[in-house]
């Protein structure tokens, strides 16, 4: 967690010059357009100290510094520097004196003036040693349950981030989805924690409607849950606030599956908190971290430091609940919950279904009425089965059921898409761009009729249906007007987005769903491409002897993938030396010529075969032929030619992918450092941990790693500090708005010197025209590649050209 090194003005420099490269868009949220407007000044803070009660591991503490990390990063703070107190592990007292002991010896590093400090024992070390932060003068606090530390924290002047609230919302979520407040059996934490924690939480349901306490375990494990509920009420419901999985005992890897362990006896926990529901929790209103981490990093950031509240309270987030008990919720709220553990119910339907069905033709004489039985029972599951077809990430009914409903219906079907969404995912990750979008959807249902119908769609995108008008024309200007009202309303505490829209009038003739999909995304395409200049796009279903281009490529695709040599080839782009253009390698690039449609661009079938699940069957043919052409050729190329091969990432992370370039390697006698693997920077780097496992494993090997489109994406600076990167390639784009732009030219000219400040060799991409070539040459670049130097070549012509200038001497 800790960011620091000789890197960090290098990076505040390169921040201020690209911020006259970013092209404009419509901004995702407040902090962050104004972090990419105005670039931070030598004045403005560089780093914020975080002092954590807990130890690392602690999977609450390990949560919400996860969540500030990104937010500080989203904010423009370059550092957080993390202190962990251990308080739980060593005592108050113990820990205290060696947090005392760090900061006196710590003499290299000047006392940041922002201090976040996270729980009760951060708050508690901060107030009885005042002489150690003499430097912050901006102090805000996090999860602090202690009242009587409250009062101190109010009157000292630190600003402090309220989430105790949250679970009254949880509460009242759980009492109007059960029908009525339950009795509740609370399990707790006899810790000083965790009994602050507790009590906060009894006096609350006390005090709450939404349910009555039947008891509290103080101490417990799976059995003695089980023990107590024998002798409550039957309407007993359990739910966790602290105890041996989460506070205390959390050290203890065993405890870690009580929950599970309960859930597998029929006993389901309820919570408020996002990492109890992966310990087996089965819902509840879960606390919005990512909410509460950006509002402490704002409180910290902002100029009215002094004016902000005293208390800031989170008391809500996403509602959040196991999808077994789907049935049982009123349908009502059942559209605006988060459905988790799908597949398993699902499951479980399949398994009742058999049963009954077991049970009706087993009855002999009763066939007639086990066949009765057997009917109702598949209608029963059936109509469950569509009821829990619901999309986990936006809690809006699937894509499936879409498909399953639309051919049976009048009307017209659409599919809607914001260019901000897109734009959010690219930047920010997948997960930051689902947040967005379930803040968008009650100003999206709001705008829409009430007959009209959303789903979830792929991607950022929604899928819907409307009811038929009488004119298409109607029709056509209704949903031209929703996408206004859409466009112009801004949610509670989120932003206004842009939406377009693909529509297809249904001709009730009967409906191939698949061509109506496929137009729909083709119409979105078509929108995109135009540069989003109109709101809607009419589309038509093609007929099924004329299905769309993407249909037939999908199916062309999944006809050859076992043989796909007969139509895919491999080209080669070289990549040459500044000085004198000297051969140093090649990347590897895939070309699809179509019996019928001819050449087909990366652009094209890439896509489709993302859909089909192909990628890493396209990625493992694409490898083993690139090695296999260099251990044919080898010998009429220089030793230290190598080639790059592009790979996805679900690729990079599968577990026999580096065990595969490995062998290919031994099989064709060449070295792994002839061989170079690209990832994209636009690519969605959600688990940089499994990330990180794979690269090491191929680092390993002696395979080269390396960026592509540095420079266009978001994330570069937290990829190269985390991952280990031995190249990067600036992207063409770069190259090309340094022709148009003087900040541009600045920008280039940062990034070429910030890869040379961390190591890594540097390929320039897009060199089209001999100033480019004199400027590149100019900076030191390493390697150049672009049509001015040569375009991609098919395999005889590349070794034709390159071959016979190999300074060995064995050319062709």
């Amino acid at each position: 967690m800790r960011v620091r090194g000789r890197r960090q003005q290098l990076k505040i420099v390169l921040r201020r010059r690209l911020a006259g490269l970013v092209i404009a868009t419509a901004p995702l949220s407040a902090a962050t357009a104004s972090a990419a407007e105005d670039p931070p000044s030598d004045a403005e803070v560089s780093r914020i100290q975080v002092i954590a009660s807990y130890h690392r591991g602690n999977l609450w503490a390990d949560e919400l510094l996860a969540r500030l990390d990104e937010a500080a990063k989203r904010l423009g703070v370059p550092a957080l520097d993390v202190d962990y107190l251990d308080a739980r592990r060593l005592g108050t007292e113990q820990a205290f004196s060696l947090q005392q002991a760090r900061l006196e010896g710590r003499h290299a590093v000047a006392p940041s003036d922002r201090l976040l400090l996270i729980d009760d024992a951060a708050l508690r070390f901060y107030m009885t040693h005042p002489a150690a932060w003499r430097q912050s003068s901006r102090v805000v606090a996090i999860g602090i349950n202690d009242p009587a530390l409250q009062r101190r924290a109010r009157a000292a002047g630190i600003k402090r981030i309220d989430t105790t609230e949250v679970a009254e919302s949880s509460l009242a979520f759980l009492s109007q989805a059960f029908g009525g407040p339950p009795s509740w059996l609370v399990l707790g934490d006899d810790t000083p924690v965790g009994r602050d924690l507790t009590r906060a939480f009894v006096s609350r349901l006390e005090a709450s409607p939404s349910g009555r306490l039947a008891d509290v375990l103080w101490h417990w494990t799976p059995a003695t849950v089980r023990d107590a509920l024998k002798t409550l009420p039957d309407d007993t419901r359990v739910y966790v606030v602290e105890g041996q999985t989460t506070g205390n005992g959390d050290l203890n890897p065993a405890r870690r599956g009580w929950l599970d362990e309960l859930d597998a006896a029929g006993v389901p926990v309820f919570c408020h908190l996002p990492y109890q529901l992966e310990l087996g929790c089965a819902g509840g209103v879960l606390l919005d971290t990512r909410r509460v981490a950006t509002l402490a990093i704002e409180t910290l950031l902002s100029p009215a430091f002094a004016h902000q509240p005293a208390r800031q309270v989170v008391s809500g987030g996403r509602q959040v609940l196991d999808a077994r008990w789907h049935a049982r919720v009123p349908a009502p709220l059942a559209a605006s919950i988060e459905w988790v553990g799908v597949n398993d119910a699902m499951q479980q339907v399949e398994g009742q279904r058999s049963m009954l069905l077991w049970a009706g033709v087993g009855g002999g004489g009763a066939m007639t009425c086990g066949l009765l039985v057997m009917g109702w029972s598949r209608r029963r599951m059936a109509r469950r089965q569509r009821r829990l077809m619901i999309d986990q990430a936006s809690g809006l009914p699937s894509q499936q059921l879409w498909e399953a409903d639309a051919p049976v219906r009048a009307g017209c079907l659409f599919e809607l898409a914001s260019p901000q969404l897109r734009e959010a995912r690219e930047r920010f990750g997948l997960t930051a761009a689902q947040s967005m979008l379930r803040e968008q959807l009650p100003a999206v249902r709001e705008a829409l009729p009430d007959d009209w119908r959303l789903y979830a769609g792929t991607g950022m995108n929604l899928l819907g249906w409307a009811p038929a008008a009488a004119r298409a024309e109607d029709v056509e200007t209704y949903v031209d007007s929703v996408l206004a009202r859409l466009s112009r309303r801004v949610p509670d505490g989120g932003q206004r987005l842009s939406w377009h829209a693909s529509l297809l009038l249904l001709d009730g003739r009967g409906t191939d769903i698949a061509q109506c999909r496929d137009a729909l995304d083709e119409g979105v395409g078509q929108l995109e491409q135009q540069g989003w200049q109109q709101p809607l796009r009419r589309v038509t279903s093609r007929k099924p002897v004329s299905a769309t281009r993407f249909r037939h490529l999908a199916e062309a695709l999944e006809a050859m993938i076992e043989a796909p040599e007969s139509q895919w080839r491999l080209v080669f782009q070289p990549q040459v030396e500044p000085r004198g253009h000297r051969l140093k390698g090649a990347e590897v690039l895939l070309r699809w010529r179509h019996p019928e449609f001819g050449e087909i661009s990366p652009g094209e079938f890439l896509p489709v075969a993302e859909s089909l699940g192909l990628t890493r069957r396209l990625d493992h043919w694409v490898a083993d032929e690139a090695i296999a052409w260099l251990g044919r050729h080898r010998r009429v190329l220089d030793d230290d030619f190598r080639l790059s091969i592009n790979v996805g990432l679900a690729t990079f992370e599968d577990d026999g992918f580096a065990a595969s370039l490995g062998a290919a390697l031994m099989r064709h006698a060449l070295p792994a450092a002839c061989l170079e693997i690209e990832i994209t920077e636009h690519a969605d780097f959600g688990e940089l941990p499994r990330l990180e496992a794979a690269m090491i494993e191929l680092r390993r090997l002696g395979v080269r790693l390396s960026l592509d489109d540095f420079g266009t994406g978001y994330t570069a600076f937290r990829l190269l500090q985390r991952l280990p990167f031995d190249a990067v390639k600036l992207d063409r784009e770069l190259l090309e708005a340094a022709g148009r732009h003087a900040r541009a030219v600045e920008a280039y000219e940062a990034m070429v010197q910030f890869c040379y400040q961390l190591g890594l060799e540097i390929v320039a991409e897009g060199v089209e025209t001999e100033a480019q070539l004199s400027w590149l040459t100019s900076l030191e670049v390493q390697l150049l590649q672009g049509y001015y130097l040569g375009r991609p070549c098919e395999s005889e012509a590349f070794l034709t050209r390159y071959g016979q200038c190999c300074p060995s001497g064995t050319g062709r």
